[in-house]
């Protein structure tokens, strides 16, 4: 086992971004069929508003099913704009006063291993 120590000097913010976008896509697309589903649930209450509310249950399944892609590529796209901005404040910062100093472990995988 051999430790070495490395220093993230720099980020490239168009891969920060990428992978911003897909990570928070996906969480805005589990917490958008959450949503969904709680819309699609306040639909299934129009038919028993009548007349009170025409058609208020088809807008709230309509919103229910548009809610998911919405709030997945919304928060996909906030997301990777934060983490964006805050990667180029850490290029920033590191050019100033340096880079995180990581410690990593570099081992042989292709041998047998050391009991």
């Amino acid at each position: 086992m051999i430790m070495k120590t490395a220093v993230l000097k720099r980020v490239d913010l168009w891969s920060l971004c990428k992978i911003a976008f897909v990570l928070y896509a996906t969480i805005g697309f589990v917490f958008g069929l959450f949503y969904g589903a709680i819309i699609a649930f306040i639909a299934s209450f129009g038919a028993m508003w009548g007349d009170h509310m025409p058609g208020i249950g088809h807008l709230s399944g309509v919103l229910g099913i548009v809610a998911v892609p919405v709030i997945a590529i919304g928060y996909g796209c906030l997301g990777a704009v934060v983490i964006t901005i805050a990667g180029a404040l850490y290029n920033l910062a590191a050019r100033f006063v340096g880079g995180v100093v990581l410690t990593v472990d570099v081992t042989d995988l292709s041998g047998p291993p050391s009991a």
